[in-house]
């Protein structure tokens, strides 16, 4: 719990839409690997209703448009350090 209070007991921040389709599993607790079995679970859940299987398609087609290229990260290669490899230099103050 990030603020300590009792209002916010129980809430989770929700994870961005983008890419759902390709991110499995789901739910904090990561049981459901089946995209359209989390969207029929979360209808029943959120909505109190069991979603026809064509409503959960519809569903399940809108959030696999919602996935992208995934970008690619490329991490620089350093050369070895030595003892003549410069230290970083702090621009805080020191108390002392």
């Amino acid at each position: 719990m990030v603020t300590e209070t009792a209002d916010d007991s129980y809430v989770f921040r929700a994870a961005p839409l983008r890419n759902i389709a390709v991110t499995a599993p789901y739910f904090h607790s990561g049981k459901v690997w089946d995209l359209k079995q989390a969207v029929a679970i979360m209808g029943e859940s959120q909505l109190g209703e069991n979603l026809a299987d064509e409503e959960i398609d519809l569903i399940v087609a809108f959030l696999n448009s919602l996935t992208g290229r995934v970008p690619e990260i490329t991490y620089p290669i350093l050369p070895a350090e030595t003892a003549e490899t410069p230290r970083p230099i702090s621009i805080i103050p020191s108390s002392q």
